[in-house]
């Protein structure tokens, strides 16, 4: 192949070139800078995600602290008393809480990489919870409700759903 001649111009006078670098000021401003730049980081930010993080924990656990300890023992009682449909309910009920929650501490390991991911799936949660105690008061008022039940159940295959919808998603 034959050479041109800005390449054959730029290879013979490649020393010339060379010659100039930048002064051991211009490293030290550049150094400064870079030194306020990394220590510019943003804590603000860092401190209200590790409040939200917290506030996202209490609320998870306090759920299944209530759903886990305090609700089976007055719910099977009451059970054994009960019509066919209320205890599929409550049997639905501690399977999807017992499966949302396992699968739940497996998104929760993805938080810090995928900080948005948290605020995300916690208010969608929220919001079926909010929905569910609606029906729970539904119920409440008209107990042994066919539809109110199986609307019941079907919230709580939504929670699934989108947790099973979220790990699909994400790779942590």
């Amino acid at each position: 192949m034959k050479e041109d001649r800005f390449e054959k111009f730029v290879k013979d006078n490649r020393d010339d070139f060379d010659v100039l670098s930048p002064s051991p000021e211009v490293w030290d401003k550049l150094n400064k800078q870079l030194q306020v730049e990394s220590s510019k980081k943003p804590k603000k930010t860092r401190y209200w995600l590790n409040i939200a993080a917290m506030i996202a924990l209490i609320i998870a656990g306090s759920s299944v602290v209530v759903t886990n300890l305090v609700l089976p023992k007055n719910k099977l009682q009451i059970a054994q008393k009960m019509d066919p449909e209320l205890r599929e309910l409550i049997e639905a009920e501690a399977y999807y809480a017992h499966q949302v929650n396992g699968k739940m501490k497996e998104i929760r390991r993805c938080y810090q990489l995928i900080p948005e991911l948290q605020m995300e799936v916690e208010n969608d949660l929220l919001e079926l919870e909010s929905m569910y105690n609606l029906l729970k008061t539904d119920l409440k008022e008209n107990i042994s409700n066919k539809e109110v039940i199986e609307a019941m159940i079907e919230n709580n295959r939504f929670r699934m759903k989108l947790v099973d919808d979220v790990l699909a998603q994400i790779n942590c």
